[in-house]
């Protein structure tokens, strides 16, 4: 057997151990790329020192309300419309509810969202979305992004279970309208259990340097019965640059609230016209800048009041003769 020499000693070329290899002498350009796995690291071998100053370990979710912590319209919703903040309900017909989370299996927050398919036709669809708005859209393009989500599925599940990674280079619209690409469709279905599982899709390619907004889906299809187990529930969604999903990044809950005002708000403080027995004007602000110019609406005994923004902070509420002394539960959206 051919002999080698390291250290002075003689060894066979085919055993090299780390008392051979002076501190230092092995540099990354010595080694193939992908050959330090995570199998040959011992635990706790890599430590915060080791890690260079410019990774970035914060920020890293791209989705709002990834932990769906944040109900302002209410505990319940329907199709086609928002219920838990920033996502949206579409398909066919279903119920959007909040969850009691299983605490005990992450921490991450009090709540879930489940959605119910309750139309007995048979293959329709029932869907969640979020979109993410060009300024936040801008950071994926030339990068692959990866989405990753917990899932589970109620005990009557029929269908099929997809995530999807879409994109959108026309407008800063919804990702399901539109000139859209579908980057990826990982399809879950067969891996799906009555307990939270952690599922993650990569795309293949790049973002294009083009887009003006990404989002994701998570798409119930080929559904069939009526039962309200017929259900998917998901916690803890995240969007994030590169190939890897890193573990969910919880958000502090006032700043996630405030991420989830700049599309929707509501005020919880009456306001009261200067003079209510006939026309009169108002200012009120939002807590929020709002991302567009809002929509607003009035409930409570001002429901008949006409509202009239001014701008993305604040705006006027008139009243043409209705007498009405306050106008309570303003809404505002600006939604994407």
């Amino acid at each position: 057997m051919a002999l080698i020499k390291l250290n002075s000693r003689a060894i066979p070329d085919d055993t090299v151990i780390a008392s051979d290899i002076a501190d230092g002498s092995v540099s990354t350009a010595k080694l193939a790329a992908g050959a330090v796995s995570g199998a040959k690291l011992a635990a706790d071998a890599v430590t915060e020192d080791k890690i260079a100053s410019t990774v970035t370990l914060g920020h890293r979710n791209l989705l709002i309300n990834g932990d769906f912590q944040e109900w302002q319209r209410g505990t319940s919703g329907t199709v086609n419309q928002y219920a838990c903040d920033r996502w949206y309900g579409w398909g066919n017909q279903h119920a959007l509810t909040q969850q009691q989370a299983e605490n005990a299996t992450h921490n991450s927050g009090r709540f879930a969202l489940r959605v119910a398919h309750n139309d007995g036709t048979a293959n329709t669809f029932s869907s969640i979305a979020q979109t993410l708005e060009t300024r936040d859209a801008a950071q994926c393009r030339g990068k692959k992004v990866t989405f990753s989500i917990d899932v589970k599925k109620g005990s009557a599940f029929t269908g099929n279970l997809t995530l999807q990674i879409v994109t959108r280079t026309d407008a800063e619209g919804s990702i399901n309208t539109g000139t859209r690409q579908v980057l990826v469709t990982e399809d879950i279905t067969s891996s799906l259990t009555t307990s939270l599982q952690r599922f993650t899709c990569t795309t293949s390619t790049v973002c294009a340097q083009n887009i003006r907004v990404i989002g994701v889906n998570i798409n119930h299809t080929g559904t069939s019965g009526t039962d309200a187990n017929n259900n998917f529930q998901v916690e803890r969604a995240q969007l994030e640059i590169g190939e890897h999903a890193t573990p969910f990044e919880t958000t502090d809950g006032i700043v996630n609230l405030a991420r989830c005002q700049r599309y929707y708000e509501v005020c919880d403080t009456n306001v009261y016209p200067v003079d209510y027995s006939n026309q009169s004007l108002q200012n009120f602000y939002w807590t929020v800048k709002k991302r567009v110019q809002p929509t607003l609406t009035a409930s409570g005994n001002g429901a008949g009041a006409a509202l009239y923004p001014i701008n993305t902070n604040g705006g006027y509420i008139y009243h043409s003769g209705k007498n009405y002394s306050s106008v309570s539960g303003i809404a505002g959206a600006a939604e994407i």
